[in-house]
Order: structure tokens, then sequence, then C-alpha cells
């Protein structure tokens, strides 16, 4: 199959977008007080999805949670949701976290990544709104000492009335591999998940960044990796990944994304969190493609060019 006739495979270019737009000074928020807290999350609900496998990956798409967030801070105590991809391969899973507190007139939103080996260890990063504007929180969680509980740890930066949303900018160009995975749909029901009879057929797109390049606002370049997956029922994008900077802090990225009538991607970046200055970074930006997506040598590898802008919060 020729990835530059294929529109499915033009769609998935730029998949896994970067977040190499974040190497700015946060200083601001690094000096700002933070508030430490401790808890567990338990008492889960589920809605499973769905499930793809081919024999070697498993993918799942539009799983979902809802969980008691036992936290020390009443600001984040209460109840927390989730929606997310899994690529249990790969060891990854990412998305989207909201937690309404059980007092206050408020609620926590954002994005978080997660790794699965060798235990459950999610990285989530929420910016407050109502009576908690102007706040973040940076959540941990990692497997609880009870069964079936995650423990869970952080900070909220106490930046009420510091610096907002700061503008930035960016321009990079990439190389993405790109692997079409002829797969089965899976009955999560069973365990280990096995394919629904009669076969349910399916093709998942994935997306590996393999090189990518940047000008960034008021900095120079970073390094970035990360994959992406096309859902094969909505079409939709997702991605994640890790951006680099040049002394070697890193920022965590989700990409959310579909596609023009003309089958180029398009969405938005979001940052949550990372290490070193960017632990507790938020924000993100808006991406158009320049130029491609066109196919290099080989069909299957794609290079594109790209400019965003958003805001970062610091």
């Amino acid at each position: 199959m020729n990835a530059a006739t294929n529109p499915l495979l033009r769609r998935a270019a730029f998949a896994g977008v970067t977040a190499l737009a974040l190497a700015l000074t946060l200083s601001a928020r690094a000096d700002a007080p933070k508030t430490c807290f401790t808890g567990v999350e338990e008492n889960y609900t589920h809605d499973p999805g769905q499930w793809f496998g081919d024999g070697v990956n498993i993918f799942v798409f539009r799983r979902a949670c809802v969980a008691d967030e036992n936290i020390s801070d009443p600001r984040l105590k209460g109840r927390g949701s989730f929606t997310y991809t899994v690529d249990a391969t790969a060891g990854l899973f990412w998305g989207r976290g909201r937690i309404v507190p059980d007092q206050g007139g408020g609620e926590w939103v954002g994005c978080f990544t997660a790794t699965m080996s060798p235990g459950t260890t999610i990285q989530m990063t929420l910016t407050g709104s109502g009576d908690y504007a102007g706040l973040v929180a940076r959540l941990t969680y990692t497997p609880g000492a009870k069964p079936d509980t995650l423990a869970i740890e952080g900070y909220i930066v106490e930046a009420k009335g510091g610096p907002g949303d700061r503008p930035l900018k960016v321009r990079a160009c990439r190389t993405e591999q790109l692997q079409m995975l002829p797969c089965l749909e899976l009955d999560p029901t069973t365990w280990p998940p096995i394919p629904y009879e009669p076969p349910r057929p399916a093709a998942i797109l994935k997306a590996l960044i393999t090189s990518e390049t940047g000008q960034i606002t008021h900095v120079g370049r970073l390094s970035n990796q990360g994959l992406s997956l096309v859902d094969p029922v909505t079409g939709l994008i997702t991605g994640t990944g890790t951006a680099k900077a040049a002394n070697g802090d890193e920022v965590f990225w989700v990409f959310e994304g579909a596609h023009d009538p003309a089958g180029v991607p398009v969405g938005s970046v979001h940052f949550c969190g990372g290490t070193g200055r960017f632990e507790a970074a938020v924000g993100g930006f808006d991406l158009e493609v320049t130029q491609g997506p066109e196919p290099a040598e080989d069909p299957w590898v794609l290079e594109l060019c790209y400019v965003g802008s958003g805001t970062v919060r610091y």
C-alpha cells in the first residue's frame, strides 16, 4: 500500500504532534509556594471502551472510569473522571482527567500520561476553575497498598494572582514511521480479551516520531519523541510523547486531533507537566501543517512541517 495515495495514511501524518514549545523560563511558577497532599483513589466504575488486537498488540480507545479521589487537601477531595487511550504493547496510556471536589464551587481539568510497567505510574497536571481559578495541581498516581486502589501524592501550586497564560509559537519539521496493523475487535468482558465471533476486523494506524527539529519562541531546539494512533471507529487521532530540553528537562504532552476535508491532520497539543522546571507546566497550542505530509524514499515514512501558536502558564 502506498502512503502517498492512501488517504488514511495521509490523514495519520502528524498524529503524534510535538510539544516543543515549552523551553521557556518557568521561574515564576517555580518560585510560587506549594501545598503538598496525599491520598487514595478507589471505588472504580468503568466503561471499557473498544478493544482491538492482532495477537501481539492490544489497543483500547475511549476507555473511561470514575473513582473517589480521597485526597488530604479538601480542594481536591471529590469525584474523578477519566477518559483515555491504551497502547498495551508500548506500555502507555494517556487522556483527560477531571476532578469535581465535594466542596467549593469549581473543578480541575487537564491531561495525563502514564506508564504500565513495572507498575502503573500516572502523571497528571490539572488547572483549577471557579473557586480554584489560577491554581495548578500536580498529581502522581502509583499502585496502592490495597488491591484496586492507587496511591496519590502531589501538590497545589499556590500561584493565584500570579502570571497567567503567556503566548508562544512553534515552527518545526518532523519525520514519522507509519505502521498499519490489521486487528480484530476484542471482547473486554473476558480475560484475556478474545475476538468476537463472528470476527470484527479493523485496521489500526500507528505513527512513531523518528526525528524532529524546531525553532521555539525565545529558545533554540529541542528533541521530541512520541507515538499516535488513529481510532478505527471515530477516525480521530490521539497521541502522547515527551519533549526534552537541552539540559534534560522534559515536557509531557497529549495530542487530540481530527482531519480536514483534504485529509490533513489538525488538532491541539496539551501540556501535562514534566520534569525539572517543567514539572507543573500547563497550556498548549493549535497547529497548522505548512508542508506535506509527503512520503520519503520509503512510502511508510512521511515528512512534514508545521507551525503552532498557543499559550503556556508558568
